[in-house]
């Protein structure tokens, strides 16, 4: 170990390369490693400098720190890969390659959390742009439609789900976005300025949104349906057209938003060097991390629903069904984790998501879609929150209410094969049975 710290470029490299093989098991556990976290390790080369005063690697091995630690509370995932991603960057403060605030930033922009957070709130995107496109079309297209999320062309449905907004368009997008900013700051021998650093990054979230505005007018004038591969191609090529070309251009032309650096190199005390192995002991710890201890206890015994025979899940999750509806109660969710969102089961049932739209029943607000497999009726199918007294579908004031000490929301998702019965179930259990009863929990 001695002669690896009296050469602190290998020392360096050897704990960050250390640190990484140590985290891979346990981001298997969760799945792996998915595109954006690849593109991590891809672009971040490029943000790294070898001229000027680097960053203390203090700074980084705080915030890796504190991200472990609140991964042992936690168990999100989101909070152990940025505390690796500041790990490996607290270690390469001590090699010639020093991090800085892109490479924060990279790591930020491709934490799995981030790509949730599109995906929970790209619904409302989702609609605005389905309605613009649709407003957009009308007047050279007859017998065109928009429905919540569908467009209706001569009775072919266009839906823009999820994967249609791109969502690994926009990671995509904003990682370029830092690419490009790297690229430029070394081919300027210059660092960009923070505030263009947050204009730059914004222009990229534009482009990616009207690059998505263009994707979904061309798919319905080419009628390239999803799974088709014009349809890919059409949101390759718009990412490059109008979002990727136009990043490179005014990162061509943005050399006066970029300052000089200070050519000085930072004087790191050598016997901070040794602190760094702190990070591969963290991870190690890591393993034995099975279970989110702040999860609030489901009393699933309390809960019930006349006319409806009850199971239970592995996972907590409670089913009720009879002969003409379906519900599902899933337990509260951590206030800063991912929640139960019934579309991914859904679709691992095979079922196919479309319409999807909000609808109002009296004073409150539903997720209301439509359930879809080959060779069956479809099926119609809403969902909120609730904690018994309130119900809501945003994802903030049910997380905020959270973190105030209200009771802890459930995620209620009620299906039948009409949508009358839908509604009117719905509003039964807003205003009587099985919302009065849910919330019996033992902390």
């Amino acid at each position: 170990m001695s002669w690896l710290i009296r050469d602190n470029q290998k020392f360096g490299f050897v704990i960050a390369l250390l640190t990484l093989l140590l985290a891979i098991p346990k981001f298997n556990t969760f799945g792996g490693l998915r595109f954006e976290q690849s593109l991590f390790f891809l672009v971040l080369p490029f943000t790294l400098t070898k001229k000027g005063r680097g960053y203390n690697p203090l700074l980084f091995g705080f915030v890796s720190a504190i991200f472990m630690i609140a991964f042992y509370l936690t168990n999100v995932f989101s909070l152990f890969y940025f505390g690796v991603c500041n790990a490996i960057l607290a270690c390469l403060c001590f090699t010639q390659y020093r991090p800085g605030l892109l490479s924060f930033g990279l790591g930020l922009i491709t934490t799995p959390a981030i790509k949730y957070l599109l995906s929970v709130f790209s619904f409302p995107l989702r609609l605005e742009l389905t309605k613009v496109a649709g407003l957009l079309l009308s007047p050279f297209m007859k017998d065109i439609s928009v429905v919540g999320n569908c467009i209706n062309v001569k009775n072919v449905a266009f839906t823009v789900v999820p994967e249609c907004l791109g969502l690994n368009m926009i990671s995509s997008a904003l990682v370029f976005a830092v690419f490009v900013l790297a690229f430029f700051a070394n081919r300027f021998k210059k660092r960009p300025g923070t505030p263009f650093i947050i204009v730059f990054m914004l222009i990229a979230l534009l482009l990616v949104v009207l690059t998505n505005l263009n994707r979904i007018i061309l798919t319905v004038v080419l009628q390239a349906m999803p799974g088709n591969t014009l349809h890919e191609l059409i949101g390759i090529l718009l990412f490059v057209l109008n979002c990727c070309i136009p990043l490179l251009i005014i990162g061509f032309y943005s050399q006066r938003f970029y300052t000089l650096q200070n050519t000085r190199s930072n004087t790191i005390q050598k016997k901070l060097m040794i602190s760094i192995v702190l990070f591969p002991l963290l991870v190690t710890g890591s393993y034995g991390i099975r279970a989110n201890v702040l999860h609030s206890k489901f009393d699933s015994t309390s809960v019930s629903l006349e006319g409806f025979q009850k199971s239970e899940s592995k996972d907590g999750v409670l089913k009720f069904i009879n002969s003409s509806a379906l519900v599902y109660v899933k337990p509260p969710a951590f206030m800063l984790g991912s929640d139960h969102n019934p579309f991914i089961c859904w679709r691992g049932s095979g079922y196919e998501i479309k319409n999807e739209s909000i609808r109002y029943l009296g004073t409150h607000s539903v997720y209301t879609f439509e359930l879809h497999k080959q060779d069956t009726a479809p099926l119609y199918s809403c969902w909120w929150y609730s904690n018994g007294s309130k119900h809501s579908i945003s994802q903030m004031e049910w997380r905020m209410a959270t973190i105030r000490g209200e009771k802890p929301f459930c995620l209620i998702n009620v299906t039948t094969d009409s949508k009358e019965e839908t509604s009117a179930l719905t509003r039964q259990l807003m205003t009587m049975g099985i919302s009065s009863k849910i919330f019996t929990l033992n902390y």
